[in-house]
């Protein structure tokens, strides 16, 4: 009936895998849980192996990293069941009827549960990353936000449209993937049922994945794989340019950008100078090609 499919990067996931299976137990269906861990060679595996011991769980290790989407794509082809449900590690159910109310949900061919912040907030130089849950990732609702971290999709959807292997660094893989359902008139449906994401990514580790996935987004767009009205950050990029003010944007980026740094890692980050950063950052990158 249900493949629970976790992909892991240097994360001890047991608490999260021990929730999930708690829940999919006590609901008395078939289902499996399998998590493939992605080449990091980490001493944390040496936990995740207890999870092998746990009814209907799986833990392997990858010999080498294959990336974000290629890791998903074979998590896909392994699982034995039509109903697929993407977790992912660095984050936890908010509700001890995670699994049961996806079990509503499984004539719909998508549906993404969404994200959301812990309640409290946590010190430098972690807080950027839980508020730009809290501010941009958590507003899920109505379509504005895909997020693969929480989402169940039918085996013959996913297969027919994969998630695409030539994206290799973090950033833009599930946008491009959920945008190619939607031309493909695949429906997705969006419910309350989130995953609470830990918010362990400092403020370098962060600002370091959001600028691979703004290089991602640039080639992206450049190649027709994604239009520039796939992301806000594109479209604001797009009215700067009509007015001649894209470059200026660049140069004060290039000149702010130690200070900008310097208020992310303190524990007062500003979210509108986060999307500053990020503007400049694609400013910066598109007046270089």
């Amino acid at each position: 009936m249900l493949s629970i499919l976790i992909p892991v990067y240097n994360y001890n996931i047991v608490s999260l895998v021990e929730e999930i299976q708690t829940q999919t137990t006590a609901l008395q269906i078939p289902f499996e849980l399998l998590a493939f861990e992605d080449g990091s060679k980490s001493r944390l595996n040496e936990q995740n192996k207890q999870i092998n011991l746990l009814s209907g769980c799986m833990f392997k290790e990858l010999e080498v990293n294959i990336g974000r989407s290629a890791i998903r794509n074979l998590l896909a082809q392994n699982a034995q069941y039509e109903q697929l449900l993407f977790v992912d590690a660095g984050s936890y159910p908010k509700k001890k009827t995670f699994i049961k109310e996806y079990l509503t949900s499984f004539h719909e061919d998508v549906v993404i549960g969404g994200m959301t912040n812990l309640d409290k907030p946590p010190s430098k130089p972690y807080k950027l990353r839980w508020l730009y849950t809290k501010k941009r990732e958590s507003n899920f609702k109505n379509g504005k936000v895909f997020c693969s971290s929480n989402f169940l999709i039918k085996k013959s959807v996913i297969q027919a449209h994969p998630f695409d292997e030539n994206i290799k660094k973090y950033g833009c893989e599930d946008v491009l993937f959920f945008t190619d359902l939607k031309k493909h008139d695949i429906s997705i449906t969006y419910i309350d049922n989130p995953v609470i994401h830990d918010s362990e990514d400092s403020a370098d580790s962060f600002i370091f994945k959001t600028e691979n996935a703004i290089e991602n987004l640039v080639i992206l767009i450049a190649s027709g794989k994604l239009s520039t009205n796939a992301y806000r950050l594109t479209q604001i990029y797009e009215g700067l340019q009509k007015l001649k003010l894209d470059m200026l944007v660049a140069f004060i980026f290039s000149k702010s950008k130690p200070l900008l740094k310097r208020n992310f890692r303190s524990s007062s980050p500003s979210i509108l100078l986060f999307d500053f950063y990020r503007l400049g950052y694609y400013c910066s990158i598109i007046n270089k090609r």
